[in-house]
């Protein structure tokens, strides 16, 4: 606003001097250029009505066009194609009549010949400026204004789609780590199933075996308690360990909730120690498992033999462990069905599902039902995972 004011006073100032200029034409230019500068003020909020006061005095008097070129810069920042053209047309009109006004000027009086005054006695110099000058400056002049506007608003838009770039990052990473935390408590929460039921229904076992058959076997009795003090100690220890997972504050430690193959050979062990019929036959091939691979194999001989535990207490449970580098790893467990009646009541059924989501997610399958008279846990996993 200071700016347009101050050339709108040396314009009048030049005009005045000049004497080329009626003196109304330059008084009415001076008026309504001093207007046009207070009314820069709102060139951002209102900026086409601010664009046509101040297009008003230098597109008819002899004035300066300093206030439209502010007034076109606010509106090139925020309009585009044909509107901006329209505005650049009617300022750039404004430009041409103010600078043909300065060229009609004395020299010493013009803009464009900057020419220094004469000495006192001395005529004004009065020479002629080529007609295309007063029409290049203009045209200087708006593009120039354009193409600033245009690089700010090219730099704003930039800097816009930086800041929304890195709050949709930012979700990004949020959501990313939500779902990591949704997959973990979804792992432990199997885990916990897994190892919990595994672990109550060997205590189902021995209970419902020294209700049966130690009542005259004093040893037996000690040896069957031992038995199930041992199993809800492990129980205990392996959901301390999950809800110290749980809570943050568990030591990273290989834990039984963590095992792979070959602690397939203590848990079928324990299962024989329950009273449960097991065969276990194993052929890998020299080689490392995929940790993950491994631990998904340990839970499916578990989950298969807690069910064998459940609902087929007095069948032989049969396991065959087969695998190599390039054909994976195969899992078959299978026993005779069963015709008496479960020994605990039915569980969530839940674990074969979740084992089979596992498997899923590393590129392996586990399909569990009836074949003849045979139930058949059968899975394929890939060897690193």
């Amino acid at each position: 606003m200071t700016l347009s004011a101050f050339c709108t006073l040396a314009a009048f100032v030049l005009s005045e001097d000049s004497g080329t200029a009626p003196a109304w034409n330059y008084t009415i230019g001076l008026v309504l250029n001093l207007v046009a500068a207070a009314a820069l003020v709102w060139r951002h909020e209102h900026p086409w009505p601010v664009l046509a006061v101040a297009v008003a005095g230098p597109l008819v008097f002899s004035t300066d066009a300093t206030a439209a070129l502010i007034a076109l810069y606010a509106v090139a920042k925020i309009e585009h194609s044909r509107r901006l053209v329209a505005a650049a047309g009617a300022v750039y009109a404004a430009c041409v009549v103010s600078l043909l006004y300065d060229a009609g000027r004395t020299r010493d009086n013009s803009v464009l010949s900057m020419e220094q005054k004469p000495e006192p006695g001395q005529p004004k110099p009065a020479w002629e400026i080529d007609w295309w000058l007063p029409w290049l400056v203009a045209a200087v002049f708006v593009g120039s204004v354009v193409a600033l506007a245009l690089v700010k608003r090219t730099r704003s838009q930039l800097s816009a789609a930086e800041h929304s770039r890195d709050e949709a990052t930012e979700q990004t990473r949020a959501m990313r780590d939500e779902m990591i935390r949704t997959e973990e408590r979804t792992r432990i929460a199997r885990d916990m199933h897994d190892t919990l039921a595994a672990s109550l229904s060997r205590i189902s076992l021995f209970a419902g075996a020294l209700q049966v058959g130690g009542a005259d076997n004093p040893e037996k009795i000690a040896n069957t308690a031992s038995m199930i003090r041992s199993t809800a100690h492990e129980a205990l220890d392996e959901l301390k360990n999950i809800v110290g997972v749980l809570r943050g504050t568990a030591e990273a430690r290989h834990s039984n909730g963590h095992q792979g193959i070959d602690a397939i050979a203590d848990l079928v062990q324990s299962a024989r120690a329950a009273g449960l019929h097991t065969t276990l036959f194993t052929d890998l091939r020299p080689g490392d498992v995929g940790t993950v691979s491994g631990h998904v194999t340990y839970r499916v001989v578990q989950e298969a033999l807690t069910n064998a535990q459940k609902y087929a207490a007095g069948q032989t449970v049969r396991i065959t462990v087969t695998g190599a580098e390039h054909d994976g790893i195969r899992i078959d467990v299978r026993n005779r069905l069963s015709t008496a009646a479960p020994t605990v009541p039915p569980g969530s059924r839940a674990g074969l599902t979740g084992l089979a989501e596992q498997a899923q997610q590393i590129g392996g399958t586990v399909h569990a039902g009836v074949t003849g008279t045979d139930f058949v846990v059968s899975c394929w996993l890939p060897w690193f995972a």
